[in-house]
């Protein structure tokens, strides 16, 4: 090695090994940010009752395919897989022979799963006194809700996000995604990171009852002060905003979207100017941020005209210009070269991306978001990495998701030292299913 080179140094989690018994979103994702930072994150499933998340679109040719889920595979890159039937008389005790060998114990069933399996924070410390244990069910392990069970799209609802997504004259409908399990896996990291660092410094591991509901709270931004200060409930605006006005997405001829946001008299001058100061703008009630507040639909209606009358499809003629109006000649422009026109004018704004454009984008390409990686049934895939980049020690996709019990015989044999012989023996007994 040249005397100036440096040797690479150590992961932030290299050496940590976690049993993951989490599953669907926010427990897989927790584990994530172990597994791509260094850590040593084993899957724990079984074939006789698959992971939720394996039976989740899209597969692969829109096959079903408990191997081909691009769900699952996107939230449990860079780990190992391996599969044990709990309800095998000897799965337990392999379970055990396995987590003597773990600093970390994930899961995120309903309160008492865990401890009807043998598996509690109790039970799990007698066989490694230092580890550390984070359960994450919907509402923590105590209260009258704790025995619910249920997802993201039910805990959105009962954390109130559904109460703010809809129109103002329609019910609530909740977002497209399960909102939560993307907000939520970032506390849970943080209280897992946490103890880390505490048992780095005391020797001592700890248990953390983590509640998705009490995470996913924290998202509601301004809702809950505003009621416990002013007495005011908050509801749905549709994509209208309380401090901006416009605030909406515009659709162009070509069929894509624009969103538009202006929060400050600034962002107003300047859209004014992109649109050429038409006459509506300068109206008596639209001269204040606070009138236009309440001029939403009027200003709406006045820019869905002019998106649908001053923009054109790729195939129409490159300029179009109307005659008989005085100033500068108006044009017809693309969707890109609309978004460029209020920028330019300082306007917030920008288009509505397709999943493919997502895929396309320059950004997301320059920061290195995405990882290729090549998965034993779905080929070269491409996954997210995490939205942050540590200087010194950036994160690293190692290895695509675990086919299911695809690392059995390297962690049984290499991790817990089984023999050739008995490996064979529980293999043939259907212990690893």
């Amino acid at each position: 090695m040249p005397e100036h080179s440096q040797p690479p140094l150590k992961k932030p989690f290299e050496g940590i090994r976690v049993a993951d018994f989490a599953w669907v979103g926010v427990g897989p994702l927790v584990s994530k940010y172990l597994a791509d930072h260094g850590a040593e994150v084993i899957r724990i499933e079984s074939s006789t009752y698959p992971e939720t998340l394996r039976r989740a679109g899209p597969f692969v040719d829109d096959v079903p395919d408990l191997d081909g889920s691009g769900y699952f595979a996107n939230f449990n890159s860079s780990k190992l897989g391996v599969t044990i039937n709990f309800k095998h008389p000897r799965g337990p005790d392999l379970v055990r022979r396995l987590l003597a060998h773990c600093d970390v114990v994930t899961e995120s069933y309903t309160p008492g799963t865990m401890a009807r399996f043998g598996f509690d924070y109790e039970s799990v410390r007698q066989i490694r006194p230092d580890v550390i244990m984070i359960s994450m069910p919907l509402y923590g392990q105590t209260g009258p809700w704790a025995h619910y069970a249920g997802y993201g799209h039910v805990l959105q609802a009962a954390a109130g996000f559904n109460h703010f997504t809809g129109w103002e004259d329609g019910p609530p409908i909740g977002t497209g995604v399960a909102y939560t399990d993307f907000l939520v896996p970032h506390f849970a990291a943080i209280a897992l990171i946490a103890a880390l660092d505490y048992r780095r410094r005391t020797g001592q591991g700890q248990y953390i009852d983590f509640s998705q509901f009490e995470a996913a709270i924290h998202g509601l931004w301004t809702a809950i002060l505003d009621w416990t200060v002013n007495g005011h409930e908050q509801t749905r605006l549709g994509n209208h905003d309380l401090e901006a006005a416009p605030h909406n997405a515009y659709r162009c001829r070509d069929g894509r979207w624009v969103v538009i946001a202006c929060e400050t008299e600034k962002h107003w001058e300047g859209l004014k100017a992109a649109l050429g100061r038409p006459e509506w703008c300068d109206m008596e009630r639209m001269r204040r941020r606070w009138q236009r507040i309440n001029e939403q639909k009027e200003i709406d209606r006045h820019l869905t005209f002019w998106f649908e009358d001053f923009t054109r499809l790729p195939s129409e003629a490159a300029l179009q210009v109307e005659e008989g109006v005085e100033g500068p000649p108006v044009r017809k422009y693309t969707t890109e070269e609309v978004v460029q026109l209020f920028q330019s004018f300082g306007v917030p704004c920008g288009i509505v991306q397709s999943p493919e454009e997502m895929h396309a984008d320059p950004q997301l390409a320059h920061r290195h978001h995405y990882w290729k990686l090549e998965h034993p049934r779905m080929g070269l895939r491409t996954y997210d990495s995490p939205a942050f980049k540590l200087s010194k020690t950036p994160a690293e996709l190692t290895r695509p998701a675990p086919l299911l019990g695809e690392h059995n015989e390297y962690v049984f044999k290499e991790i817990v030292g089984l023999s050739d012989e008995e490996f064979v023996e529980l293999m043939t007994e259907g212990v690893f299913e």
